[in-house]
């Protein structure tokens, strides 16, 4: 049936209207609005249903009162099972619903109910429903003309809103998922190897036990340390920071346990790091560098939980975790006498080794724009990241001298360099970064977890992949020639291991 030129101008603004919708229930309201506004029906009703077509999900007409959002259920089951549209002008004289209990209950006296396909779709999304209960109005097939045209566009902008927020719903479920299993605040990290970390710290978070944390220069055991701290039940309280190599020990042991005026030459009444830190944490980075009689005194800290300043007699107790730190093997400095034994086991509970850059080069490319955006900000310029050869040139770099730190190092010189509103290239770098060898692309796949268990075949095999992936920048292509196998297969594998592309 053709419809009125009215009506057709009505069903183009109503389309150009509800597809610029993106919030659910107002695109709800909009179309049902419309269609009783269009239709001069008393009532109307959208009803969604689920895939078994019982669960109705309902959006009544915003002028009913509660009382009257009813409708008869068996009307809408019988759209929902045809697919078709039923129409009764005059239910009175309509053999097929006068008796219904429904609409008798209901006093309904005509009605539409027109099923919300979606193209190619095996259901329903749901049903338009619009009746007269009180004043008699025969709907007319240009009434059922206008609303199945008019519901074959509703449908789609309800199908293509729906799909959105669940997108929208599942992203946001999966950055909270990927933010919890993936990060701590201040750390950043996506690698296997961190991953490790990141377990280990969960199980001492609020714990009081010490820990020592090992691994090269730079690689980032402070920022640990205040993970553990400001993750754990301590987080509150003060997190206080000292390295052990860098004062002579008087001046140490005056910093660590306070001093009363005249214990040594310009010595102050003042309390030490341990009074301060009082409830919270303590970080003693690069504690090989301590004495043994500076490790005595530490050690009867931890045993009997109080302090006394240096030149005074009184004691005071101290509520204080430990965090250690070393980038020397303590062992070795036991066996040659320089470190006491009793010392390294009350601060090695629970050691946590923070693996060097070059054995997690997947975070490179994120360690890399997180100074970027820092080192940008605080020199109020902008850039657009890195291109391809720069990252390239970062990542095949060995980063031994200093690791994170040094890359942070590196990412800041460019900064400077670099002109605002331009991408980080391969002449932003120094001369270093930009002569590293390609064979320094990756370290070789580990056999060993954090923790010395040997990986699993599965474990194995995806550090293999990942070690390939990194020297060839990610290209599956390169990647599968050195592995001797198909791209086809590659992808299974990394499908199968829950490999990223």
């Amino acid at each position: 049936m053709n419809l009125s030129q009215e009506r057709l101008i009505a069903l183009f603004e109503i389309n150009h209207k509800i597809h610029r919708i993106k919030n659910l229930q107002i695109l709800l309201d909009e179309i049902l609005d419309s269609a009783i506004r269009n239709i001069r029906a008393e009532r109307g009703f959208i009803i969604l249903a689920d895939e078994t077509g019982e669960n109705y999900r309902t959006v009544a007409s915003k002028s009913l009162k509660s009382e009257d959002i009813r409708f008869s259920r068996s009307i809408v089951k019988e759209t929902l099972k045809r697919k078709k549209t039923l129409l009764s002008p005059d239910i009175g004289a309509d053999a097929g619903f006068k008796d219904r209990d429904s609409v008798r209950e209901l006093n309904i006296l005509s009605f539409i109910c027109v099923p919300l396909i979606v193209p190619e779709a095996t259901r329903a999304l749901g049903t338009l429903y619009v009746d007269q209960r009180i004043g008699k109005k025969a709907f007319t097939q240009e009434d059922v003309a206008f609303l199945e045209a008019f519901t074959n566009l509703a449908a789609i902008a309800i199908n293509n809103t729906t799909l959105m927020q669940k997108v929208m719903d599942e992203n946001v479920r999966l950055h909270k998922e990927i933010k919890a299993k993936y990060e701590f605040p201040g750390v950043v990290g996506h690698s296997q190897p961190m991953q490790d970390v990141f377990e280990r710290i969960e199980h001492v978070l609020d714990d009081n036990c010490t820990v020592l944390l090992t691994g090269e220069s730079g690689s980032g055991k402070e920022v640990l340390a205040k993970a553990i701290h400001y993750n754990g039940e301590r987080r509150t309280k003060p997190f206080l920071a000292i390295n052990c190599g860098a004062l002579p020990e008087t001046l140490l042991e005056a910093e660590l346990f306070g001093s009363v005026r005249g214990a040594f030459t310009g010595a102050v009444d003042k309390p030490g790091l341990f009074q301060a830190a009082h409830g919270g944490t303590l970080f003693l980075d690069e504690i090989h560098h301590t004495s043994e009689a500076m490790q005595i005194k530490l050690l009867r800290v931890l045993q009997d939980k109080d302090i006394r300043r240096v030149g005074g007699t009184t004691s005071h107790k101290v509520d204080v975790r430990l965090i250690c730190a070393t980038n020397e093997d303590l062992r070795e400095a036991i066996q040659k006498g320089s470190f006491r034994q009793d010392f390294y086991y009350r601060i090695n509970v629970v050691t946590i080794n923070v693996p060097p850059l070059r054995d997690r080069r997947e975070d490179i490319p994120i360690l890399a724009q997180h100074f970027l955006e820092k080192h940008a900000t605080e020199k109020r310029k902008s850039f657009q990241g890195f291109d391809k050869k720069a990252l390239d040139a970062l990542m095949r770099y060995d980063w031994t001298e200093n690791n994170v730190r040094e890359l942070e190092n590196e990412i800041e010189r460019a900064v400077i360099y670099a002109k605002t509103g331009s991408t980080i290239n391969l002449n932003d770098l120094s001369e270093k970064v930009r002569g590293a060898l390609p064979t320094a692309i990756c370290s070789a796949p580990r056999a060993q977890d954090a923790k010395g268990k040997p990986l699993t075949y599965d474990e194995l095999e995806r550090e293999y992949i990942n070690t390939i992936l990194l020297q060839v920048a990610g290209n599956q292509t390169e990647a599968a020639k050195i592995m001797g196998i198909p791209r086809t297969t590659l992808r299974g594998k990394m499908k199968k291991l829950g490999l990223t592309k």
